[in-house]
């Protein structure tokens, strides 16, 4: 398990990363989101013992980053935003440099290079220098490297970034696989990514953690507002008296004529209250409106975020 706890950078006297606090556990992908210059790769290097924290911790399995880093270092596979490569040697050349540098053991190597190259689908540049390769493939390679041992922890900074959508889809299962093996770690602009692949954020802005949560089909989980999607067949009038009590924090959207015998859509949001909801159900009978169906609203996620960017 990975455990953050008040990671602090500074760079030249100004503050990179303030006190950002989160754990990791077996088998998650966390996804790290925010706009340029929020100190999402000042994390990953500090994760990585590329440089070192002015204050707080991390521990992976019990190591701390600090103090134990060389035993960190073998725990883990990172692959930065440019990935480490020598373009003048060969594809399975370089892998098995990277396997030895790793530690993997001298009998281990031919099956762990043989493995990744296999599972980042690079068997047929296995020859080819790196320097003639493309982007997608040189990115595979990098991210081959990363996950070459099976690392606990793997770090990915925009592992998709440049690449055309085949190429995406392609490292989307690659990243999938690899989480069966560790945990993951991975930043990204790209929010359909985080959409598709992670199981919790980490929203990054100003060096500081701006929100944290597991996401669910409603976008982002636990932000104490519940949304709901009314059909409705009544008078639009006797609705809206309905949506509207007194002294209630409810807002609300319809679209419709609701005139008795065509129906009426309300999209309605109001803080998480189980009384709430009733109060409002039980009164839309009361006022002999017809109540079809009931469900929760899917927030669009690229929306959520934005506005955790945008707010102050």
């Amino acid at each position: 398990m990975l455990e953050v706890r008040n990671l602090t950078k500074k760079i030249d006297g100004k503050t990179i990363v303030k006190d950002i606090s989160f754990s990791l556990g077996e088998g998650e992908i966390l996804g790290f989101v925010g706009p340029n210059g929020a100190g999402k790769t000042t994390t990953l290097r500090m994760l990585a013992c590329c440089t070192l924290p002015a204050s707080g911790t991390a521990t992976l399995d019990s190591f701390d980053l600090v103090k134990d880093d060389m035993q960190i270092r073998r725990k883990i596979g990172y692959l930065p935003e440019v990935p480490p490569l020598y373009e003048h040697m060969k594809v399975a050349t370089y892998l098995r440099t990277i396997a030895r540098f790793k530690g993997i053991p001298a009998n281990r190597q031919k099956g762990a290079v043989d493995e990744v190259i296999e599972r980042c689908f690079i068997n047929k540049m296995s020859v080819r220098e790196i320097g003639k390769l493309s982007k997608g493939y040189r990115q595979r390679v990098g991210l081959a490297q990363a996950i070459l041992g099976n690392p606990r922890l793997l770090l990915l900074d925009e592992p998709t970034s440049g690449l055309d959508p085949g190429q995406i889809s392609e490292m989307r299962e690659i990243i999938r696989r690899a989480a069966k093996k560790s945990m993951v770690i991975f930043s990204t602009h790209i929010l359909q990514e985080i959409q598709n692949l992670c199981h919790r954020i980490v929203l990054i802005k100003n060096g500081e953690l701006t929100y944290q949560g597991k996401l669910d089909q409603y976008g982002l989980a636990n932000d104490g507002i519940t949304h709901l999607v009314l059909r409705l067949k009544g008078d639009r009038n006797l609705i809206e008296t309905a949506l509207n009590p007194d002294g209630s924090d409810i807002s609300f959207h319809l679209e419709g004529p609701g005139n008795g015998t065509n129906e009426i859509k309300a999209s309605v949001q109001f803080p998480e209250n189980e009384a709430t909801q009733t109060t409002i159900l039980r009164e839309l009978l009361n006022r002999n409106v017809t109540i079809l169906e009931v469900s929760p609203k899917a927030k669009d996620l690229e929306h959520t975020i934005l506005e955790f960017m945008r707010s102050e």
